[in-house]
């Protein structure tokens, strides 16, 4: 491992602070079946024997909606430009784990926390040969562990940020203080959910108090039964932020299950939105990319991973999602004043304050009642994304 390069600004305290509570909660420190996992590093050339201008071939990823887009992976463009990159999409992560499962072969795939142990219990993911990685120096320790599995490194940590409650403040205008508005029968028909059984159960348990690495049978019925109801309420279920981004600018839908990049899109682009602090906390997660076991693109895919921890394309993450990033020196550079430029888009309307407040750098309180997310088991996974097939169905 590289020593961890410290964040001195006061965004570091609320990085460090994110990362340390994911490195606790997450899969660092998971457990489980080893069968079928990965045991040896693949034995290709090493990511940095042959010089950018005279590397070709092509990489396939397996990616989310939008991260397509050149300035998602601009590092690796502009240095790599006899390359070819092609991508296929997941709309969930239950549906990027099945094509992977199912025999995609995609050299590169994007998962995120919950997740992440069910590719390695599948002998689906290679471990990572991070002493390839120019920029892993980079990375604070915290956001290492979170792609450790089994005391190996198989993912390489990339976006990652804060889910909690959007509303339209001249829509609502007493502050939103529970997830329970989800199923506020007052607001039917401006209500909206993300398309994924997880998160469903998550919301739930927040509003119940259940534990939600532990939902019972009788726990996960009444849960269907609270969704089942919510139907008729909601709006509609979101896939991609974006076509969230549009429902609440266009005043449909007034109160929704959110990260915080849809909250800073549309406050940066003036429409009149806050981002909730609920009394049972708000969600965390962290996105992660990880290698095919069997691709034969191995070389050609630490390369492309390396490049996605790269400064450009870092800021034009953090610049036209609000999602922060895994590079350490990136994320304090938001409070850097010689690099205001770098992190202002006049498109998305980003700026250096609006970055800091999208991320609470002003409130680290937040943190100590936010929720990270616990990995699933398989049957939990299973049985979840199931009743949510069933909620849709009843509709």
């Amino acid at each position: 491992m590289h020593p961890r390069r410290s964040l001195s600004t006061l965004q570091s305290t609320m990085v460090l602070s994110v990362v340390v509570i994911l490195a606790a909660c997450g899969p660092g420190g998971a457990t489980g079946p080893t069968a079928g996992a990965a045991t040896q590093l693949p034995t290709q050339a090493a990511a940095t024997e042959i010089p950018p201008d005279e590397v070709t071939g092509s990489l396939h990823v397996l990616d989310w909606t939008g991260y397509d887009a050149e300035w998602a992976w601009q590092d690796f463009k502009n240095t790599y430009k006899n390359v070819t990159v092609t991508f296929d999409f997941g709309d969930s992560d239950a549906d990027q784990y099945g094509k992977m499962k199912g025999g995609s072969q995609a050299d590169i795939f994007h998962p995120y926390t919950g997740w992440l142990q069910f590719y390695v219990d599948e002998g689906l993911v290679a471990e990572i040969d991070t002493t390839k990685l120019k920029n892993w120096d980079k990375v604070p320790d915290s956001f290492k562990a979170i792609g450790q599995i089994n005391g190996k490194q198989y993912f390489v940590p990339w976006d990652w940020g804060f889910t909690s409650i959007l509303y339209r403040t001249d829509k609502i205008t007493t502050p939103v203080d529970s997830w329970g508005i989800l199923f506020d029968a007052k607001y039917k028909g401006h209500l909206s959910m993300w398309d994924d059984g997880p998160a469903a159960v998550t919301v739930s348990s927040y509003v119940h108090s259940y534990d939600e690495t532990n939902i019972t049978a009788d726990q996960l019925a009444s849960i269907k039964a609270e969704w089942t109801a919510q139907a008729p309420l909601n709006k509609a279920y979101w896939v991609a932020e974006t076509d969230l981004d549009q429902l609440m600018a266009s005043g449909e839908v007034w109160a929704a299950y959110a990260w915080q990049g849809a909250y800073a899109t549309l406050n940066g682009g003036g429409t009149p939105v806050a981002y909730a602090n609920p009394k049972e906390g708000r969600n965390s997660w962290v996105g992660v990319y990880g290698i095919r076991k069997d691709s034969s693109n191995y070389d050609l895919a630490l390369r492309f991973l390396d490049s996605k921890l790269g400064t450009l394309t870092g800021q034009n993450l953090v610049t036209n999602y609000f999602y922060g990033v895994a590079n350490g020196d990136v994320m304090s550079g938001i409070a850097d004043p010689a690099q205001a430029a770098a992190y202002t888009n006049t498109t998305t309307g980003a700026t250096p304050e609006l970055l800091k407040q999208t991320f609470s750098v002003d409130d680290p309180s937040i943190l100590q009642k936010t929720n990270f997310t616990p990995n699933l088991t398989a049957q939990q996974r299973d049985d979840w994304t199931a009743m949510w097939t069933e909620v849709k169905a009843s509709q």
